[in-house]
Parts: C-alpha cells; structure tokens; sequence
C-alpha cells in the first residue's frame, strides 16, 4: 500500500491546459484533502476518494453531464466554476490512470 508522500506525488504534474481559472485552485484543494486521508489499500479506493473529494470541492458530481458547475471555488477573491469538461475527461481519467500504476494495476514502463 502506498504512503501519504506517494499519494502527493500523483498530483504532482498537472494537466497542461486548464477551462477555468477555479481548475488549478480546485486541484490543490483536492489535493489537499485526498492527502489528508488514510492512503486507500486500492486503486478502486483511491478513485472512490478521489470523486467524494471533488464533490466536496466542487460541489458537484463531475459525471453528472445534466448538471452545471456553480461559482464555488475563489479564485484572486472572487467565486469561480471549474470547468466541468475538463474534469470530466482530463483530470479524473489522468489520476485514475496514475493511482493503477502507483498500486501496480497498470505497467509503468513504456514498450
């Protein structure tokens, strides 16, 4: 099972194109609470904690394609939606991806 400095450094390279300016304070609140926890025993945990954090941060479900992100997240002082597509199809698959690899469900090296 991996450790809490494990966990951290799954959201240490960051998507290289954000949808909103909430996107990136978004991630590090995430970041924030998912290292806070327990490390999960699973990648199937990891990513179970992952989506209730992003609720909580968020205030939505990010899979949810009837729902519309709200201000909710402050960006410079002011309140600021993250950009739902963007979590939808880039940042939860890319740490899911990276949470297979670090507890060994996917390979890590390239062919």
């Amino acid at each position: 099972m991996p450790d809490s400095s494990e966990i951290a450094r799954l959201f240490d390279r960051r998507p290289r194109h954000w949808g909103s300016p909430a996107d990136p304070v978004a991630w590090n609140a995430v970041r924030d609470k998912v290292c806070a926890q327990i490390p999960p025993e699973t990648a199937t945990e990891f990513v179970a904690l992952l989506r209730r954090e992003i609720v909580e941060v968020v205030g939505v479900d990010v899979d949810d394609a009837d729902v519309v992100a709200e201000p909710s997240v402050l960006v410079e002082g002011r309140p600021e939606a993250v950009h739902l597509p963007t979590w939808r199809t880039i940042v939860v698959p890319l740490l899911t991806a990276r949470a297979r690899q670090l507890y060994g469900e996917l390979p890590t090296e390239r062919p």
